[in-house]
């Protein structure tokens, strides 16, 4: 390097005499705003892989899990309006973790308010459905793990039929 471009800027440059250092690495600005070429190559190269990362694989499958729970949280609330249950998404659904949003779907069922979590899954669901249609009379799945409460599961049809009111 023969020439500083910055040595104007530099607290590096002394009495006319300039450091030369290898690729401004001795580069000390006085005033921060004024950048030399090392600096403006490594905010681009930082800019560049910031949006890589962006486009990456792992960024595209979070976005992909986020829009499949929306669209899972919207296909239960317009089932159960069809129904005619007054239900409605939770606002930043169930990321904030207070009693009142950390459910995905609030709906009203006899006067009473109820706090909905909706999963949906590609696949991680066989054995409920198998269990269901084992016994083509049965219209309840109860199920629990060990030292844990039971669960009921049922199709909708059954769910929509034990509450609504008479």
């Amino acid at each position: 390097m023969t020439d500083c471009e910055v040595k104007g800027n530099c607290k590096s440059y002394e009495q006319g005499k300039c450091w030369i250092c290898e690729d401004y690495s001795l580069y000390l600005p006085e005033d921060k705003r004024i950048l030399c070429k090392r600096q403006i190559r490594q905010r681009e190269e930082r800019k560049i892989a910031k949006k890589m990362k962006k486009e990456s694989e792992a960024s595209k499958r979070g976005k992909r899990a986020k829009r499949k729970g929306y669209t899972g949280e919207k296909e239960v609330v317009e089932l159960l309006k069809q129904y005619g249950i007054e239900a409605e998404r939770v606002p930043l659904s169930g990321a904030l973790k207070t009693t009142k949003y950390s459910c995905d779907v609030v709906a009203k069922i006899n006067g009473e308010e109820k706090r909905i979590e909706v999963k949906r899954r590609k696949a991680g669901l066989n054995t409920i459905y198998k269990w269901l249609e084992q016994d083509k009379n049965s219209d309840m799945l109860f199920m629990r793990q060990d030292n844990k409460g039971w669960l009921v599961c049922m199709p909708v049809e059954e769910f929509i039929s034990l509450i609504k009111e008479e």
